[in-house]
This record gives structure tokens, C-alpha cells and sequence, in this order.
């Protein structure tokens, strides 16, 4: 970096006094360092990232981005990498990274929320109808592998005189994206973002979460948490290895508003130890993929 010439505090008249070499090696020795942190953390250069001239999706993502949900280049480029140790849960922010967990085995610690998402062509390989399991429903499809511990739920569910009913479950890329662009227009983009999952960042998607209700419900809202139903669900679920993904005033880790109707399935075993834990979904797959 140029320097201004040294001058003496009481500025003599004539020559000027060349400044003791020492000078120009310490500010360099100083200098260098800091403009070196600069460039390799964006933030200095024709050609960092910075507020002026990069992106910085995660605070201000684009409108045109985000309603129309044009899936990133490819999962080999936009991967997410985990920087943080197992504690530094990431702010709910908006992006649109790839899950490093995104194929189809990968279903039980397979993370999505706000920023990470599923490829836009993730299709479970196995999906079957809920009639599988007992219900009514047979245009809703859930993996496979979910309907023998469902059935057991719903068997259970109705000997305690709290049947319960489907009302959603495997949604795809493009059915996602449908219904995110129809609450845009309803509610407005933040409310939207507050209450549907973008395209790719639904766990519908994955084929294992499915959204409950009494049976012949169209719809349910927050109110259904405090219904029969609703409790023995919140209370029970976990033993057929199902998980309520956005409980109620933790949406500041979940990145969604509570949906006491949302229960992914993540296995028995593991979700009995979400449930130990006392920590969200979201927490709990962070630190398990995080720990080691």
C-alpha cells in the first residue's frame, strides 16, 4: 500500500527529510498479512464476494430465486460443506445448498431445511400407496419401508380411540415448487417462507413424512396439537419411529412455524434417541453428522 510522505510534527521548511528505511519494511511486514485475510476471506479485490459485488444469498436471497426455485447448476458443485463443530447449529438462513446426505439410503440422517436441499431429480425408488398401511388415501404414496411401522401406528392410534387420517405425504420437486408459488401469491414471500418449504427443501420429498389429521379431515392448522389426536401423536409417534419435525415454539431452530400435523419417519432406534435427546430433528441430525 503507497504511504504519504513522513513529516515532522512542526513541518521544517527546505528539503525534505527522507523517512529511516525502517519504516517502509514495518508497514509492509504489517500489511501484508492483513490484505492477504482480506482477499482469501472475500472481502478485499476486484474479484472477492463482498456486499458490493458477490452474492450474499444467505440474508438476501433473490425474489426471482426464490419464487421460481431454478435448481442450482449440480449437486457435485453446490454441495454444502460443514465448516462448524457439532454445537454451531446454522441460523435459519436462506440458500439453496445441496444436502450432503441426498441419496436414497441416506434417508434417515438425510437433512433439509432453509438452506440445504434435495436435488431436484430425488425420487425414492420405492414408493407405494398409504393403503398399504391401512389407508384410505390411495393417491398418497410413502416409501416402502415406512409401511409396516405406519400400520402398527395407526392400529395403535385407533385402539386408544385417536384414529388418525392422511392428509399428505411423498411430494415431488415440481409439486413442491407448485405449492410454495401458490402461498407466495396467497401470503406474501416471508410468510410463505415461514410456513412451505421451498422446492427441494421439503422433507415430503424424501417419501418418509407424512402430514396427519382426524380421519375425514381435509385440513388441520396449530389447533390440532391440542386436540386428542394431536397429543397422542406428540406423545406416541416416536415408538413406531416417527419424529414431529417443527414442534411448537422451536421454530428458531427448526426454521418453520409449529406443525403439530408434520412427522417424518427416521426408524425406530434413532427415533427414540431423538426423543432422549430432547433436541429438534434439525439439531439432532446437525450434531449426529457433525460429531465425528
Amino acid at each position: 500500500m503507497r504511504q504519504p510522505p513522513a513529516r515532522s510534527a512542526d513541518k521544517p521548511s527546505g528539503r525534505r527529510r527522507r523517512p529511516p528505511l525502517w519504516i517502509p519494511v514495518l508497514i509492509t511486514v504489517v500489511l501484508l498479512p492483513i490484505a492477504a485475510v482480506r482477499l482469501m476471506s472475500g472481502q478485499g479485490g476486484a474479484d472477492g464476494q463482498n456486499a458490493a459485488n458477490g452474492p450474499t444469498a444467505r440474508s438476501s436471497p433473490s425474489l426471482t430465486r426464490m419464487v421460481d426455485e431454478t435448481p442450482a447448476p449440480s449437486a457435485s458443485t453446490t454441495t454444502a460443506t460443514a465448516t462448524a463443530d457439532a454445537d454451531a447449529l446454522p441460523t435459519c438462513s436462506v440458500d439453496d445448498d445441496v444436502t450432503p446426505d441426498r441419496d436414497a439410503d441416506d434417508w434417515p440422517r438425510t437433512l433439509v431445511d432453509t438452506d440445504l436441499r434435495l436435488p431436484a431429480g430425488y425420487a425414492p425408488p420405492d414408493l407405494v400407496p398409504v393403503t398399504q398401511a391401512g389407508f384410505d388415501e390411495s393417491n398418497l404414496m410413502v416409501r416402502r419401508l415406512v409401511v409396516d411401522d405406519l400400520a402398527e401406528m395407526r392400529d395403535a392410534a385407533e385402539d386408544a380411540d385417536d384414529p388418525i387420517g392422511v392428509i399428505a405425504a411423498y411430494r415431488s420437486f415440481a409439486q413442491q415448487r407448485q405449492l410454495f408459488r401458490e402461498r407466495v401469491r396467497q401470503f406474501g414471500l416471508a410468510k410463505a417462507y415461514a410456513h412451505v418449504a421451498a422446492a427441494g427443501h421439503s422433507e415430503h420429498q424424501l417419501g418418509t413424512t407424512i402430514d396427519f389429521a382426524p380421519p375425514d379431515a381435509d385440513d388441520v392448522d396449530e389447533s390440532f396439537g391440542d386436540t386428542a389426536t394431536g397429543r397422542w401423536l406428540a406423545e406416541n409417534a416416536y415408538r413406531f419411529g416417527f419424529v414431529q419435525s417443527y414442534p411448537k415454539a422451536k421454530s428458531n431452530v427448526t426454521c418453520y412455524a409449529y406443525e403439530p400435523w408434520h412427522f417424518r419417519y427416521v426408524g425406530r432406534e434413532r427415533a427414540g434417541r431423538v426423543r432422549a435427546s430432547g433436541l429438534t430433528l434439525r439439531e439432532f441430525l446437525w450434531r449426529e453428522a457433525h460429531s465425528g
